[in-house]
């Protein structure tokens, strides 16, 4: 028995492998994309109301008709943040309008109240860093219930800016503003927060 070699077999192998390898390699990038660029972080910062700091509001402290409301500034931003002075507060109803409230800067009615009556100071927030106020009230009422300023309606939403000129922030207080008629609401300076 006679073998015959197929010279010409070697010549086609060589020829189809560049073929088969393009091949492949179009395959592949078909079926696996490729990376894109990597995603860019948040800046601090992004998501952060004008002018750079965010306001909240916790429950109120009740004690006898008093009531005490701690108003939470927080710098979100990327650079220090100066206030002096008092927040300024409006009351709103359940539909965000406002009641016509007077809010005070300080009171001597509220005495018990710590630091409502304290001599504003310069306070600098660095990102991150947080300044208080507290908000005072009685649901008191004296004389007969007429439809006073003070109980024009119970307040479900305050608008806070952090001085006077800047805008304000909407927040929601944990308990509802049932102002009484005996004294106006007020509000005491920013002081720095407690490290936490």
């Amino acid at each position: 028995m006679t073998t015959t070699t197929d010279t010409a077999r070697p010549g086609r192998l060589h020829r189809l492998v560049p073929l088969l390898a393009a091949g492949a390699l179009l395959t592949a990038c078909g079926t696996t994309p490729a990376p894109g660029p990597a995603a860019a972080p948040v800046p601090v910062g992004t998501d952060c109301p004008d002018p750079g700091v965010a306001i909240t509001a916790g429950p109120a402290n009740a004690a006898m008709g008093l009531r005490v409301l701690t108003i939470e500034m927080v710098n979100c931003g990327i650079h220090r943040y100066t206030v002096t002075g008092y927040p300024v507060v409006q009351v709103l109803d359940d539909e965000h309008r406002p009641l016509g409230i007077t809010v005070e800067s300080g009171s001597s009615a509220y005495g018990a109240v710590s630091g409502l009556d304290a001599t504003p100071v310069q306070v600098t927030l660095l990102p991150g860093e947080r300044a208080t106020s507290a908000l005072a009230w009685r649901n008191t009422l004296v004389g007969p219930v007429l439809p006073t300023p003070l109980t024009a309606g119970t307040g479900t939403h305050l608008a806070v800016s952090p001085t006077p000129g800047r805008p304000p922030q909407t927040v929601t207080p944990g308990h509802p503003l049932d102002f009484g008629d005996a004294v106006a609401p007020a509000v005491g300076p920013w002081t720095p927060a407690a490290a936490r």
